[in-house]
Order: structure tokens, then sequence, then C-alpha cells
């Protein structure tokens, strides 16, 4: 069903310290759209409660915190969903590379990449080269990747007027 697709709903990041993360993500724009900590009528908000487990092929007994953050005032754009597991704890596979088979990276636009660069390395964060400007696909941009606080490429990107 070709027609059946509408859009990219969430891009889910698992992290090992919400609050860290939250504030990595607020550095660039993000901001918290939706706290899946705080209930909302009688509804649960516990991973269990609500029945997470089976469709994400986890135990019934998971334990975690979320949240949707969202860049820009458009309810129905892309979010991010960060999720701090509780139960169970995984340990996983670092990252060797970029070139690596999976996600790679998660590429945003943003008005001005010198900005945010400068936003944070201010708070601590260590990008993997300063803003640099090339040419792809006869477009210029000016681009720089950096770690979020649990290992995920984050491409940070202005699309450049020519010079």
């Amino acid at each position: 069903m070709p027609d059946n697709l509408l859009q990219i709903y969430h891009i889910n990041i698992n992290c090992t310290d919400l609050g860290r993360t939250v504030s990595f993500y607020e550095l660039i724009g993000f901001q918290i759209s939706t706290d899946l900590r705080v209930p909302v009528a009688d509804h649960p908000v516990e991973f269990s409660d609500i029945g997470l487990g089976p469709p994400l092929g986890l135990p019934d007994d998971l334990a975690g915190a979320a949240v949707l953050m969202s860049a820009g005032s458009d309810p129905r754009g892309t979010k991010l969903d960060i999720i701090q597991w509780n139960h169970p704890l995984h340990e996983g596979k670092q990252r060797v590379s970029m070139a690596q088979p999976g996600v790679g990276r998660i590429a945003l636009k943003v008005k001005n990449a010198q900005a945010v660069f400068d936003d944070l390395v201010v708070a601590g964060h260590q990008p993997i080269s300063e803003p640099t400007r090339v040419i792809l696909g006869g477009v210029p941009l000016i681009f720089f990747c950096v770690e979020d606080p649990n290992g995920t490429v984050i491409e940070i990107m202005q699309f450049a007027i020519k010079k």
C-alpha cells in the first residue's frame, strides 16, 4: 500500500541518563513535547502496566522513563523518543565507525551550525570536527558531527549560500 505511509513519527534513542540526554537535545533546539512520566487522566505511565513489553519483544516487567521531544512548533513533526530503560538493562556494542551497518547518524537541519557548535562546546561536548563547508550533490552546506551522551552520532547541517 504505497499511499498508506504518512510520515516518520519518531526516532527512538535509548539512553543511560534521561536528564543528561534531554539537556543535550535542548542545546540543539528540541523541547519536550510529551513527558511520558506524567500521568494523563487515569492512564498508566509504567511501561509494564501499559503493555509495551510484547510488541517491543521485551519482558512484561520492563521499566523505564521516556519523553518525546520536538523541533519547532509543528505538532505533526518528527519527534525524538528518548527512553531510559531501567529493566531490562542492556550493555550494547559501541559504534566502531560511522561506516558500520545500521543507523550511522541522525542529520538535523539548522539555521546556524556555528551557533549550535559553540553552544555544544561551551556545555562541554566534544564535536568530531569543526563546522566544515562542503558541496554535496551540487549543494553547498556546512556541517559537523557530535555524539550525544549515549554515543548516537548527530550530524548538524546548515544549507549554505554559494560564495
